[in-house]
């Protein structure tokens, strides 16, 4: 399966808005939100989102899962995303390539708005 890279977004931005502290959001509430990418694409998102520590996600075995919280290092990703124009950038560079990976996302994304800034 592959990771799709606005399905990341999609997926943080989602969370972002609309997780409240002491609560979850259940897959069903982000696929509600999301229709334009499949479940299965959104769980593996979250599932990978986890594993690279952005994500505390609760999978349960009958496939459905609970987001409970974003972790410090997706709100610093996320801020490097969020402008629509620097991930238009960052889109048009990485895909150049077959393949990038978040930290190098957020690497491009982190010199398009230090460029972005003069500095």
């Amino acid at each position: 399966m592959k990771l799709i890279h606005d399905c990341v977004r999609d997926v943080m931005l989602d969370i972002e808005e609309n997780l409240i502290l002491h609560q979850t959001i259940s897959d069903v509430d982000i696929q509600n939100r999301l229709k334009k990418y499949s479940h299965d694409d959104i769980y593996y998102t979250c599932q990978k989102l986890q594993e690279a520590g952005y994500l505390n996600v609760d999978f349960y075995m009958d496939g459905s899962y609970d987001i409970a919280n974003m972790t410090y290092n997706c709100h610093q990703f996320l801020d490097n995303i969020r402008d629509d124009g620097i991930w238009k950038e960052v889109k048009s560079k990485i895909s150049k390539l077959t393949g990038v990976s978040l930290p190098i996302i957020y690497q491009v994304a982190s010199q398009a708005i230090i460029t972005r800034l003069g500095l």
